[in-house]
């Protein structure tokens, strides 16, 4: 039994390190490195300053934020509101804002070896399926581990278009417990920085609060990216 037991861990290993090689040597032949799809999670070594402008729906109720990301800044005060709803930030928004957005968790995500796969492939677009390894994700993330994540390539242009996080169960973000959610993540690639980067997230939920089920939008647009 015991060995029976090593055999078919064996076979696992070798099935998803097959798979993982598979997809990694798809992604070379569209030049992408799969850490582009951290880049978003990684406040602690950053290289990238950016100004965003958020919108948030939820219950009826529209709040916008003007905000900048500044990683010359020590982890921990890199997010700077800078207005809501078109007025200087009251002090209580400003705690809101920093306790949702500033961590001094200097943990970065990885991606779970075992998660790859080639979900579709046509003639106009490929599509991979990925996971992050829950523990690697920094505590305001971690509901991405219980997602399935979805990197969306263009055959035409050989570029990463956007990326898509489907959650599997249902998860908690903030005080929300959310029964669906769909997150998409659109990419530029930008030809200076040799790089991707995030022109714009859209994050649509259906969540349970205080007993009521509710839709909930946020639409984060990214900008006046600079390297630092």
């Amino acid at each position: 039994m015991k060995n029976a037991c090593i055999f078919l861990l064996s076979l696992v290993t070798f099935i998803a390190t097959a798979q993982k090689s598979e997809v990694l040597k798809t992604l070379k032949e569209y030049h992408f490195d799969e850490n582009f799809l951290l880049e978003n999670l990684k406040d602690s070594d950053a290289q990238y300053s950016f100004d965003v402008n958020t919108t948030n729906v939820i219950g009826g109720k529209t709040t916008i934020q003007i905000a900048k990301f500044d990683a010359t800044q020590e982890v921990g005060k890199r997010w700077i509101l800078l207005k809501e709803n078109g007025k200087e930030p009251t002090k209580k928004q400003l705690r809101t804002f920093d306790k949702t957005h500033n961590t001094k968790d200097k943990v970065n995500g990885t991606i779970d070896d075992n998660s790859w796969r080639i979900e579709k492939d046509t003639d106009n677009e490929i599509v991979i399926t990925f996971q992050y390894d829950k523990k690697s994700l920094p505590k305001r993330f971690r509901y991405l581990g219980d997602c399935k994540g979805l990197a969306y390539f263009n055959k035409k242009t050989k570029k990463l278009e956007k990326a898509e996080y489907v959650n599997l169960k249902d998860i908690q973000i903030k005080i929300f417990k959310v029964k669906k959610l769909d997150l998409v993540v659109y990419y530029d690639y930008n030809d200076e920085f040799n790089t991707y980067l995030i022109s714009k997230e859209d994050i649509r939920m259906t969540i349970k609060f205080l007993g009521q089920i509710m839709e909930a939008n946020d639409i984060n647009i990214l900008s006046n990216y600079k390297k630092n």
